[in-house]
């Protein structure tokens, strides 16, 4: 399933490392800074998945899953931390890395958020 990805991330090494992985899984990226810009994005645009972290200088993660509802959003986190997760989970993230991230996990995360998308277009399909 191709698609694009949506990085809201003001770190630019995290924001870099996201994107690379995305693109080599065959995805194409659209990485921002802010919640302005994805704001704006996200009303001008469709994205398969979104990843965001969850230091934003201008909002917070849980305007932008929001604003995502029903795109599956994932957040970087500063925190390898339960409680973070947790919160994050509950605001309604698909899931959640720690930074920096690792390739593997964001690449078997993509995958799994990638599958939920294709398994609830083919239910919307039904």
């Amino acid at each position: 399933m191709a698609g694009t990805v949506l990085v809201v991330c003001p770190e630019n090494e995290s924001r870099g490392q996201i994107v690379t992985t995305i693109l080599n899984c065959g995805l194409h990226a659209l990485p921002c800074s802010s919640c302005r810009e994805a704001n704006s994005l996200l009303r001008s645009k469709s994205f398969t998945v979104l990843f965001c972290s969850d230091a934003l200088d201008d909002g917070s993660y849980q305007e932008v899953i929001e604003m995502a509802k029903p795109v599956p959003v994932i957040i970087l986190s500063r925190f390898a931390e339960w409680e973070p997760y947790m919160t994050a989970l509950r605001a309604g993230a698909f899931d959640y890395i720690a930074c920096p991230p690792d390739t593997d996990e964001v690449q078997r995360i993509l995958d799994c958020a990638l599958e939920e998308v294709w398994r609830l277009s083919q239910v919307a399909a039904a």
